[in-house]
C-alpha cells in the first residue's frame, strides 16, 4: 500500500498539534483578598455550572458589549478592583495592563463557577475569581513561561 505524504504528514502535523497544544500553559503568580501568593502551574478558569465550560488560554471579560478572551500571553497584570452592581447582575471590575499598551477597564464575564483552578508546589488549587486581587503571568526574558 502506498501513502500519498502529504495526506500522511498533513495527519500527523494535526494529531501532534491537538495533542500537544494543551500541553503548554502560561504559569500565574495569584495574589488572593489576604495577600497570600502562588505559583499556579496548569491554570484553567472554570464557568461550567453544570457543563464543563474551561478557558486555559486566558480569561473572559467584557468590554463594552463585546466579550474578549483576554490571552495570559498578553497580559502583564490583571487586577480586580471591586465590583459593579449598576447592572442586573453583579460583576467583578478589572484593570487590565497589557505586555504592550495602555490600561485596559472591562469587567469579568459573570458565568458558572468563575474558579481559577491549577496546580501548585502543594496540589491542587481552586479559588472563587471574587477573592483574588491580582494575577500576574510570570514572564522571563520578556516572554511568559510556559510549562510542559
Amino acid at each position: 500500500m502506498h501513502l500519498n505524504w502529504n495526506w500522511a504528514g498533513s495527519i500527523v502535523l494535526l494529531a501532534f498539534c491537538l495533542l500537544a497544544a494543551p500541553a503548554f500553559a502560561t504559569d500565574l503568580r495569584v495574589t488572593d483578598v489576604g495577600n497570600s501568593v502562588v505559583l499556579l502551574h496548569e491554570v484553567f478558569v472554570d464557568y461550567g455550572a453544570f457543563t464543563n465550560d474551561r478557558e486555559t488560554e486566558g480569561i473572559r471579560v467584557q468590554q463594552g458589549e463585546a466579550v474578549v478572551v483576554a490571552m495570559w500571553t498578553n497580559i502583564e497584570t490583571l487586577t480586580i478592583t471591586g465590583k459593579d452592581e449598576s447592572g442586573t447582575a453583579p460583576r467583578l471590575k478589572v484593570e487590565l495592563v497589557p505586555r504592550s499598551g495602555a490600561k485596559i477597564s472591562a469587567t469579568l464575564v459573570s458565568k458558572g463557577r468563575m474558579k481559577l483552578s491549577g496546580k501548585t508546589d502543594l496540589g491542587e488549587y481552586s479559588i472563587d475569581l471574587e477573592k483574588v486581587r491580582i494575577i500576574a503571568p510570570v514572564h522571563t526574558n520578556g516572554q511568559p513561561v510556559r510549562r510542559q
